[in-house]
């Protein structure tokens, strides 16, 4: 389950990176992880 959580939370980052491509690559990681824990909050 923690799985299909990180997997979302880095497309989510990606595609953040793809959008921004300038962002340092430490930030978004920072900021996926952030958004794939609220998510597991949410849900679990």
């Amino acid at each position: 389950m923690k799985a299909l959580f990180f997997s979302m939370a880095l497309a989510a980052g990606l595609a953040l990176w793809g959008a921004a491509p300038q962002v340092s690559i430490d930030h978004l990681m920072e900021a996926s992880r952030i958004a794939g824990e609220q998510v597991y909050n949410i849900l679990h």
